[in-house]
């Protein structure tokens, strides 16, 4: 495939673009050569999978995209703002309101229930709050019970979850409020085969019921099938 990906989008969906990512470079290290990353332009309510080998730079290009790095070169819009050209808070906000990241270490709060973890993004963000349905607790257990977390569990400490479930409720947070965009780091690497399939589906469906964008990042290959648009990171391109 060419470096700007292949976008199909149906005629009830919105023109407008979720990613669109040009010139894109950042070093770790002023004496190695920089990482290049290609062109992407995915349209708002679309998939890509994105892969490729360890040490191209697919973690690197999601924390770019966040706007948790700043590029040496290029350019990131996100829903059509350029992201790296709003101050530091702003910026901030604008992930806050518009974006759900599921992190490879999940990232969720330990001392917060299974509840309390996935409802976190509508206290930072009025937006999604606004966007849940009918309340944002209703929300949060509907997303629960969809991603097959028991009742029982919603109130307990996620560190008394196990590793799977943990990766379930990391994406039932990035889910909650319908963000335009979810950035998914490796996220099924804690699940079997069976479960993966299953949790993949549900994702991708959760997010077309919202027309949420998905950038879903792994090294698993077999995954591929579920998603329309694919690009390979190679670490050298120019």
């Amino acid at each position: 495939m060419t470096s700007k990906t292949d976008s199909t989008s149906n005629s009830s969906r919105s023109t407008e673009t979720a990613i669109e990512v040009s010139g894109l470079g950042f070093s770790w290290d002023p004496v190695q050569a920089p990482l290049r990353f290609p062109d992407i332009a995915l349209k708002r309510g679309d998939h890509l999978f994105l892969h490729g080998p360890s040490g191209s730079g697919k973690s690197t290009l999601l924390s770019l995209l966040a706007g948790m790095l700043r590029p040496d070169t290029g350019s990131v819009r996100i829903l059509d703002t350029d992201i790296h050209q709003l101050g530091a808070g702003a910026r901030d906000q604008f992930r806050a309101d518009h974006m759900g990241v599921i992190f490879q270490q999940f990232n969720l709060v330990p001392y917060l229930s299974t509840q309390a973890n996935v409802t976190l993004p509508c206290g930072l963000s009025e937006l999604r709050k606004k966007r849940t349905e009918p309340t944002v607790a209703d929300e949060a257990e509907r997303l629960l019970a969809a991603l097959s977390i028991p009742e029982d569990h919603w109130q307990r400490k996620v560190t008394r979850l196990s590793i799977g479930q943990q990766q379930r409720i990391a994406a039932a947070r990035a889910l909650i409020g319908a963000p335009g965009l979810i950035l998914a780091d490796e996220p099924t690497s804690a699940l079997d085969a069976d479960n993966r399939d299953r949790f993949l589906e549900l994702l991708l469906n959760l997010a077309h019921r919202h027309n949420t964008s998905v950038l879903f990042v792994s090294h698993d290959q077999s995954l591929a099938r579920h998603f329309g648009n694919q690009l390979e990171l190679r670490g050298d391109w120019t």
